[in-house]
């Protein structure tokens, strides 16, 4: 439908100018119409993406110490957010406020091990979070009565998904939300005793559901020496596919942010697009310096991942090829579009009245000056 819209404002366009080219202002006013049109197809269009993911540990000294007011500007941001990238599924880490509520799109699943805290936040008007636990949820510590993480199942509430490899459903994936331990090294990747629990959980709502796209969106505390495929390996996701945000150095405010910690990997889709929503200097309401001591906070920069699932190559999972992933953004600019091209032929049929009208006055202003010349000369 977008490609037929595209066709006919470009013809459109195209024989405006050639209607009216014997007026330079009307065929100014076509070629700004042509750049117009193809400025808005050559954007970037949700009408190809598949998910919006975010990624946020702005630590708890923004709630604790709480200087110039953090704990506020950190949930209105986030909120803003939320909103302004019409997010499906965000994981904020260390949001230590209980009475946080996030805008009426979107609800919040919250866990915790000790004061840590982990907050999945998914898209309501799109997802439902599906209830059993072993089967489509799970949660628990990475490390003793610390670093929390979710194992979520969702389904989606109008068709986002399909060709699912799961029996009796064709529209869910599993989410997680986690926040690892640290390494015993900046050139070692976690332990096994670290990861293994939340590999289990996986696996068992993996097999549980009977889906196997997961999406992981964390605080891996992993350093840049570990790329994000040793820990889709580690934490034993399904399938060999490896698709993630890029390694950007987002941590931390106390280190001078040259750490990539936060990052977003799937198993599936066709490539992830990475934005870092802040970068330094930081406004001072996320500058937490301790009075006393001069300790800083370790807040973290946001990390966007948008994935991009249609037209996906490599292994999908399951037998046979990878499935097709149409998308729930794709209706606002088709309808534009499809404005967009009434208003083209509207004006396409007003520059042609107009060109026309012109010629007639021409013709008549010709024909007045011939009149009167045969005059004079008789």
């Amino acid at each position: 439908q977008a490609s037929l819209c595209w066709l006919s404002c470009r013809i459109a366009a195209h024989f405006c100018c050639r209607f009216v080219a014997m007026s330079r202002g009307m065929a100014f006013r076509c070629l700004q119409l042509q750049s117009l049109l193809v400025w808005i197809f050559l954007q970037p269009s949700r009408g190809w993406l598949q998910f919006q993911l975010l990624q946020w540990n702005p630590h708890w000294q923004c709630f604790v110490w709480n200087q110039n007011n953090c704990s506020t500007h950190v949930e209105s941001q986030l909120n803003e957010w939320l909103e302004e990238y019409d997010v499906d599924f965000a994981n904020a880490v260390e949001i230590v406020d209980s009475n946080y509520t996030t805008p009426k799109a979107w609800s919040i699943l919250r866990t915790s091990c000790g004061p840590d805290r982990v907050a999945l936040i998914y898209n309501n008007l799109r997802w439902r979070a599906l209830e059993g636990n072993g089967t489509f949820q799970s949660a628990g510590c990475m490390e003793g009565d610390d670093r929390p993480y979710i194992v979520q199942v969702f389904e989606s509430l109008n068709s986002t998904l399909i060709g699912s490899n799961s029996s009796n459903s064709s529209e869910r994936l599993v989410v997680v939300g986690a926040h690892f331990p640290h390494p015993a090294g900046p050139s070692l990747p976690l332990s096994a005793d670290q990861t293994d629990g939340l590999k289990n959980s996986i696996a068992g709502v993996v097999n549980g559901s009977g889906e196997q796209r997961v999406i992981l969106i964390a605080d891996t505390n992993e350093y840049s020496i570990v790329p994000n495929t040793a820990i889709r390996e580690y934490l034993r996701l399904p399938t060999l596919k490896t698709v993630g945000t890029d390694l950007e150095n987002t941590c931390c405010f106390d280190y001078g942010f040259f750490m990539s910690f936060d990052r977003i990997i799937t198993n599936f889709g066709g490539h992830m697009r990475t934005k870092v929503l802040m970068q330094p200097p930081l406004p001072n309401w996320a500058q937490q310096v301790q009075e006393v001591t001069f300790k800083r906070g370790a807040f973290h920069l946001p990390v966007l991942g948008t994935l991009f699932a249609q037209g996906e190559s490599g292994p999908g999972p399951g037998p046979g090829p990878g499935p097709v992933y149409p998308n729930h953004h794709s209706g606002f600019k088709t309808a534009f579009i499809s404005i967009v091209s009434v208003l083209v032929l509207v004006m396409v049929g007003w520059f042609f009245y107009a060109a026309m009208s012109e010629k007639k006055k021409r013709d008549l202003l010709s024909m007045t000056e011939e009149s009167q010349e045969n005059d004079d000369s008789e």
